[in-house]
């Protein structure tokens, strides 16, 4: 069964992935479909050759719940190809607010993620403790040197989608640390296909192996794990603070008060604004939250600790 809203997640997820600090994990999580997607890819195995063989395409096709995987996907895909110069523009003109409005949703989903946690005990605090740290030292590290080759390409891919897949942790942003954000620009601006070929090949077989660690985990320890993820949620901020100054390769900032960014930058801190956006972000993400609760029938059974 076709599900018009699948098509439009995919789209807020495709947004996000463009931009260097926002994970498209994150969307996913905000809009409710997380927790299926990491199982529809986890059910994703060469044992669904033999339901082909046995049953036919169509049982094959139903079990693998390929019609949500395509829809997501063809939405992630059509908001690259038609928001991505938009959000660009955006990040370029009106940087405070789109940053504002980012810690915003980014700030309300982390409470939407612990509300309905049946665990809340020392493991789940240390998982938030651990997640958010992590997601500040990767916010915080230095960038690296990317080659050009294929195989570095390939490497960077495998990467890049396994954090792609992770709230809070930006596959984009990976790709800037990595020092191959430009080189992979590049290589899609002029069409150069054997390394495109190498970094689609790395991003396949790292999402096809890490997500199988992320579906066992969600189905044997969900509340710890979600509690994980709100960690990275929660250290992502540090990324996405709208007063900052970013040095030339826009991984080493400066963060700053209103006033003083002001004081620094001789700009306006547009306060009003910012403060909008973020009211804005937060109110949406209650609404999608009230207009389509989480239902992740195939999470009943947990194990948690």
């Amino acid at each position: 069964m076709i599900r018009p809203g699948i098509f439009f997640r995919g789209m807020a997820m495709g947004a996000a992935d463009v931009v260097p600090g926002v994970s498209g994990g994150t969307l996913a999580l905000i809009t409710g479909i997380y927790e299926e997607l990491i199982d529809t890819l986890g059910g994703i195995t060469p044992r669904l050759l033999g339901v082909w063989r046995r049953e036919g395409f169509v049982a094959a096709w139903q079990q693998a719940n390929l019609t949500f995987l395509v829809t997501l996907l063809a939405g992630i895909f059509s908001s690259i190809a038609l928001l991505a110069r938009l959000i660009t523009w955006l990040l370029e003109t009106h940087p405070i607010p789109v940053w504002a409005f980012f810690s915003g949703l980014i700030l309300a989903s982390i409470f939407l993620v612990l509300l309905p946690l049946q665990k809340r005990g020392l493991a789940q605090g240390l998982a938030f403790v651990a997640g958010a740290l992590i997601a500040v030292m990767i916010a915080l590290a230095p960038g690296l040197s990317g080659g050009a080759g294929a195989l570095v390409f390939f490497l960077s891919g495998m990467l890049a989608i396994c954090a792609m897949i992770l709230p809070g942790i930006s596959g984009s942003f990976i790709l800037l640390l990595l020092g191959m954000y430009e080189p992979v620009l590049e290589a899609v601006k002029g069409a150069q296909l054997p390394l495109l070929l190498a970094f689609l090949s790395g991003c396949a077989i790292g999402l096809l192996s890490f997500v199988h660690i992320l579906k066992w985990t969600l189905h044997h320890y969900h509340d710890t794990m979600m509690a994980l993820l709100a960690g990275f949620m929660a250290g992502s901020l540090v990324k996405l603070w709208p007063w900052r100054v970013s040095s030339g390769n826009g991984l080493q900032d400066q963060w700053f008060g209103p006033a003083q960014y002001s004081a620094f930058t001789g700009e306006s801190a547009q306060t009003l604004f910012a403060l909008g956006a973020a009211v804005v972000a937060i109110a949406l993400v209650w609404l999608l939250h009230w207009l389509a609760p989480v239902h992740n029938g195939a999470m009943v059974t947990r194990k948690d600790v």
